[in-house]
């Protein structure tokens, strides 16, 4: 089988989802684990296990799970490590492959299958939000696979939906957007969200269109219009932290 953790994304997904500070522009590797039926408990004692090992070697990167709560991947999870550079991937192969024989040994009999990406953190989009010493209780990721040819109209209608809603003082959440770069189907962008709880996932009382009317007039209709066209479909899922299945190593003394 394929390792859980490594080579990789997250993507997401978004992680989507970070316990290092994110920088501009910087990569996630995501894995996502998908179960066999009626083994969660066993695999989630192996994942315990396996960031048991982590600890064990001082792995220096962080490895946060997320479980899969709705959407298609319900009851999957989501491991992920964010705020990496490109050359941050080389030179870990040595512990890459003990990596390998520690996943197979704690969870090779539970896992049913894998899928891996690397996304890269689009700050050219859209500003990270500050860091955060801690992950938040759940993400709200959408998903927008974008039509090759309209990837310009898409990230100009979300650079201007960030503009309108600085400009309309609109409640922005913490959010990230991403961009797959290697490990599936694209163009694909993640829009992913923080959520302290599941009531914050309830709607404003102004819809985004309405903002974008008051913040461009009529301009604002089409700017929407001309995102909506852009993608060809999007779809949605909500991640669940699970503090006891992560591995966060402590921060360097200073």
């Amino acid at each position: 089988m394929r390792k859980s953790f490594t080579p990789l994304i997250l993507c997401f997904f978004a992680t989507a989802a970070v316990a290092q500070a994110p920088q501009a522009n910087t990569v996630c590797q995501i894995v996502v684990n998908k179960v066999k039926a009626g083994m969660t408990t066993q695999y989630e004692q192996g994942r315990a296990k396996h960031m048991a090992w982590h600890k064990s070697q001082n792995d220096t990167w962080s490895w946060a799970v997320w479980e899969i709560l709705s959407g298609d991947g319900t009851g999957d999870y989501i491991v992920g490590s964010c705020g990496h550079a490109w050359k941050d991937f080389d030179g870990r192969d040595k512990f890459e492959a003990a990596d390998t024989v520690n996943a197979n040994a704690t969870m090779g009999a539970s896992l049913g299958a894998e899928t891996v990406g690397y996304y890269v953190q689009r700050a050219d989009i859209a500003p990270p939000p500050a860091e955060s010493p801690n992950p938040p209780a759940y993400l709200q990721i959408t998903h927008f696979y974008v039509k090759p040819e309209a990837v310009n109209d898409f990230t100009d209608g979300i650079k201007k939906i960030n503009a309108g809603m600085q400009k309309t003082n609109y409640p922005q959440p913490r959010s990230s957007w991403y961009s797959l770069a290697n490990g599936g189907r694209g163009p694909h962008f993640v829009l992913v969200t923080e959520r302290n709880s599941i009531s914050e996932m309830q709607a404003p009382p102004k819809s985004l269109d309405q903002m974008m009317q008051e913040a461009y007039g009529d301009q604002g209709a089409t700017i929407m219009s001309n995102l909506r066209k852009a993608y060809h479909y999007s779809e949605s899922e909500l991640l669940k932290f699970r503090s006891d299945l992560s591995y966060m190593p402590a921060p360097p003394k200073k």
